[in-house]
């Protein structure tokens, strides 16, 4: 019965790369120059489809159809998207109708009325009716979508006679009609989570309510809308949660068999006040030649987590822990991410451990990667040991003393680390974070710049080295592996960053080079268009993914990275860490090695994916906390800085990252012309100008909580 069950595997496996193959073949002929467009029926017989294999051929023309890689005229004739003037990208709607289509290398407007069944978020095939010109967006229309991003959504249910219907939170989003047949028992005003089911090309779209959610002002509702309407599991099935009761409080004895005791070792964890998933610890021995030792110490979660296992398949589904205001929304069960997996101190924790040897010039001469037991000394706080390293009379010195040295050896490789990724040309950007003090209400009571400091600096080098090790390693031992990847920008890009760097008398020296780039950021270091143009600069990089192949990571300026140093909070690390301790064993023979390089593309292109679901997620509840921050505060001055500037006027970034508009028809004193050349509003008959970098005082009028959108006046330059 085995024998024949592994017959069958190897008999679909053949199947599906002899499809695979065809299915590149054809894809190679319709897109090559040599090729006139023809029907399905007239390519067949052109490449001589066998009669038994014709069935094979129209299931792989229907996929290539559907994936938008291949169009079909009007006349049923099959041609490349490009050789139809269509273009492929994601639907970014507006909440007046109109919006972009985001394909790589353009921006395609959507005028209103021009986006078809399309919905915000969605994967499109747009027809370009209008060329691109100087100044001037191409426009087009959208002829199908390709994937739809959203079917679930949150809103507010209106109930009306013998129907009713949910507005969406997210503006960007038709009011969806809801028969009383699907309103299950939601009444007017209720919070609830809706499903699509009809998308018509004009008229009504309607939904099913799935669940009631609660009552407008529940306590936590609205950042749970959020997490809901961004498809992020936020409650674990009972089978993981079971799985993860059943787990130890304390490492067993017999699991330190086969591993490098570093118990003894001077080992600690640093992370903010408030962190309780702890991944990562470290040691640092500074050698007699006065060259380093660098113990990164990773929290071994695969030990606990099997794979296939219920956790594991969670874990999958939800790619990320997500950090918001309030709450933290784990990938693992909390008695594995606080528990037995965090590297608390002062009890004993698996680990992996990356030890590297690294020269006085920042070279690594040499590194292994190990199973391991560790035992963390202390758990110090970023505050903590800034104040060591900044201060010789600090109090803390007092508490860590022992550790003291250590620290200010870790101080001075970081420096190094980071002076020789510089040299190698890495993009060092400085935006400002946010920190915010939430209630037990949920209510945020402040909100603070948070500037970089010497010791995130120092996790932050440390980590990069050990995930550079990491991936240095496998990509030279040939084993499929997951590489984190930042591809260079395209041409397109960069020619639009330029044109937009000559409007501040800027020019970008070298092209698209990593160096040529780092030199335009230490050129404007210190300017008041310093921020504006660095958030340009990083608009025209691709973003960074997961990915089975290892492309280089231009930001960082690594040939090979990956990343390793945070499974409990991240899924390609846990993944990664399954295949090192697999390799570590010798159980990675022919046949799993085959079925690994198989899975990796789905695994890599879903972490990709759902760690754009999170960050979006992020960003929405921090815009929604700053918004409701700020909405008891109207008529009150702030000061800030001019951050963009835009023909209908333009925004202003408080010292505390809050971020508001002021229209252009508010500045009564005279009437501003928007100069694109030089980004600022300029007066028609005083010559007063706003623009990007001025230091402003400005007055909250208006706090939009549901438009996430905030409206100042100015006071006083």
């Amino acid at each position: 019965m085995r024998d024949l069950e592994n017959l069958e595997v190897t008999k679909n496996k053949k199947a599906a790369e002899y499809k695979m193959q065809q299915k590149e073949k054809l894809l190679g002929l319709i897109g090559s120059k040599e090729y006139t467009p023809m029907t399905a029926a007239d390519i067949e017989h052109l490449i001589g489809v066998p009669a038994k294999d014709s069935a094979v051929f129209k299931e792989i023309l229907t996929e290539i159809v559907e994936e938008g890689r291949v169009f079909l005229t009007r006349k049923g004739k099959i041609i490349t998207p490009e050789a139809a003037d269509l273009v492929q990208g994601v639907y970014e709607a507006n909440t007046r109708g109109f919006g972009f289509i985001l394909a790589d290398g353009r921006d395609v407007f959507v005028p209103r009325g021009m986006a078809g069944t399309a919905l915000h978020g969605d994967r499109v095939l747009c027809r370009i009716t209008e060329k691109e010109e100087k100044g001037k967006s191409a426009a087009g229309e959208i002829v199908k979508v390709l994937n739809r991003a959203r079917h679930v959504l949150v809103g507010i249910y209106h109930k009306e006679h013998q129907h009713g219907h949910v507005i969406p939170d997210d503006k960007r989003f038709p009011k969806i009609f809801i028969s009383d047949e699907f309103r299950i028992k939601a009444k007017s005003g209720q919070k609830v989570l809706v499903r699509l089911y009809k998308y018509p090309l004009e008229g009504l779209y309607k939904g099913k309510i799935m669940e009631i959610l609660g009552n407008i002002g529940d306590l936590g509702l609205d950042v749970l809308s959020s997490v809901i309407s961004h498809g992020i599991p936020h409650r674990f099935p009972n089978s993981a949660l079971s799985q993860a009761n059943r787990l130890p409080a304390e490492v067993n004895p017999e699991d330190l068999q086969g591993r490098q005791d570093f118990r003894n070792l001077p080992t600690v964890t640093i992370d903010g006040a408030d962190t309780k998933d702890i991944d990562d610890a470290v040691t640092l021995e500074r050698l007699d030649n006065g060259s380093f030792r660098l113990y990164v110490h990773i929290a071994d979660v695969a030990h606990y987590v099997e794979e296939g296992s219920a956790i594991w398949r969670e874990a999958v589904k939800r790619g990320t822990s997500v950090y918001l205001a309030d709450r933290v929304i784990p990938m693992l069960p909390k008695k594995l991410s606080n528990g037995i997996c965090s590297l608390n101190p002062n009890v004993d924790r698996l680990a992996l451990s990356c030890i590297m040897n690294i020269n006085k010039k920042g070279k690594m001469v040499s590194h292994v990667i190990c199973e391991s037991v560790i035992h963390s000394n202390h758990s110090v706080t970023y505050d903590d040991l800034d104040s060591i390293l900044s201060d010789v009379n600090s109090e803390h010195r007092e508490r860590y003393s022992e550790f003291v040295q250590m620290f200010e050896d870790m101080g001075a490789l970081a420096e190094i680390l980071k002076a020789k990724r510089i040299e190698q040309g890495a993009l060092e950007f400085d935006f400002p974070e946010c920190k915010m003090t939430v209630d037990a209400d949920g209510k945020v009571t402040d909100i603070i710049r948070k500037d970089r400091s010497p010791a995130t600096s120092i996790i932050e080098e440390f980590m990069v080295a050990a995930n550079e090790a990491v991936a240095t390693e496998y990509f030279w031992m040939e084993i499929p592996f997951i590489y984190r990847t930042h591809e260079e920008p395209d041409d397109a890009k960069i020619e639009a960053l330029m044109v937009f760097l000559r409007s501040f008398g800027y020019s970008l020296r070298g092209g698209r080079r990593s160096k040529a780039l780092q030199n335009l950021l230490k050129r404007i270091e210190d300017k008041p268009e310093a921020m504006t143009i660095s958030k340009q600069v990083l608009r025209s990089m691709k973003q960074a993914r997961y990915s089975p192949l290892a492309l280089g990571h231009f930001g960082l300026a690594k040939t090979y990275y990956s990343h390793f140093t945070s499974p409990i909070r991240r899924f390609p690390d846990l993944m990664i860490h399954n295949i090192i301790k697999k390799n570590i064993a010798g159980s990675l023979d022919e046949e799993k090695i085959s079925l690994l390089a198989d899975s990796l593309p789905e695994i890599c292109s879903l972490s990709s994916d759902n760690e754009r679901r999170s960050d979006a997620c992020q960003y929405d509840v921090e815009a929604l906390k700053k918004i409701e921050f700020m909405s008891d505060k109207i008529g009150q001055t702030f000061s800030g800085t001019i951050s963009h500037v835009v023909p209908r006027g333009f925004y202003v970034e408080l010292d505390n990252t809050v971020e508001g508009m002021v229209s252009a028809e508010s500045l009564h004193d005279d009437y501003y012309v928007f100069k694109g050349e030089r980004s600022c509003l300029e007066g028609s008959r005083k010559g007063n100008t706003y623009s990007i970098g001025d230091r402003i005082m400005v007055e909250i009028t208006k706090a939009d909580v549901e438009l996430r959108h905030l409206d100042f006046v100015v006071v006083s330059e």
